[in-house]
């Protein structure tokens, strides 16, 4: 058994940034979840859709290593449950352990994460990866470690991006913190996008412009809008 001392803020702000990059696609149910990972005294989040992955860290005291992964509508609706204002949060205690699971003729043993608050909410959820069943969440540590440790140089002036996804990162940042964006030294590499200490995640683009030539050339923009003296000076 392992438990966790959370605060519900501690809890949302563990969840809700990766929450957004969680796969909904019915044809990779694996990646339909967000990944509860312990180890040491960190407490990790992390969900994918393979065009974005976000992960999250929360220090904690030391915990064994476990992972157990939450179907990504049990994760909303337990933001949804456990509520904070800024008057009112509440500690939770979170306890990853092994349960007894009824069937049609019998039980079986299942990891679930209980969240206990001290109001006497309670809320269990159960693992849902297949025994087994390798996920691109697996090696969630190489992706992100790939792109964190890589040579930071600007590989193109432009990235084509899918703009449906760019409210997902709207969650990752709190007031006053900053989203950082750092391309890599090909133009097709992913994004490196971090927040802070506390979020990490990679966006592979849509495509990319090659870094020949005026990538602005025949725009009808430059033709409606008149070029600045002082930029036509330096020209």
């Amino acid at each position: 058994m392992t438990r966790i001392d959370l605060t519900t803020r501690d809890l949302h702000a563990l969840i809700a940034p990766v929450l957004p990059h969680a796969c909904t696609s019915a044809d990779l149910p694996e990646l339909n979840v967000v990944r509860f990972e312990t180890s040491g005294s960190t407490v990790h989040a992390i969900a994918t859709d393979r065009v974005t992955m976000a992960a999250t860290r929360q220090p904690v005291g030391f915990t064994d290593d476990v992972v157990i992964h939450i179907d990504r509508t049990d994760a909303a609706a337990m933001l949804k449950l456990f509520k904070f204002t800024k008057e009112e949060d509440p500690s939770l205690v979170l306890v990853l352990d092994q349960v007894s699971v009824p069937l049609e003729h019998t039980s079986i043993s299942a990891l679930a994460l209980r969240i206990d608050s001290e109001d006497g909410t309670r809320l269990v959820l159960h693992d849902r990866r297949v025994p087994g069943q390798p996920t691109a969440l697996d090696g969630w540590r190489k992706i992100l470690g790939r792109v964190l440790h890589r040579q930071q140089s600007v590989g193109a002036p432009a990235l084509l991006l899918t703009p449906a996804m760019l409210p997902r990162w709207s969650k990752a940042a709190g007031k006053g913190e900053r989203l950082t964006v750092f391309c890599g030294p090909d133009p097709s590499d992913q994004l490196l996008i971090t927040v802070e200490q506390h979020f990490v995640g990679v966006w592979t683009p849509a495509g990319h412009l090659d870094a020949d030539g005026d990538l602005l050339d025949g725009n009808p923009w430059r033709d409606e809008l008149p070029m600045p003296i002082s930029v036509a000076a330096e020209a």
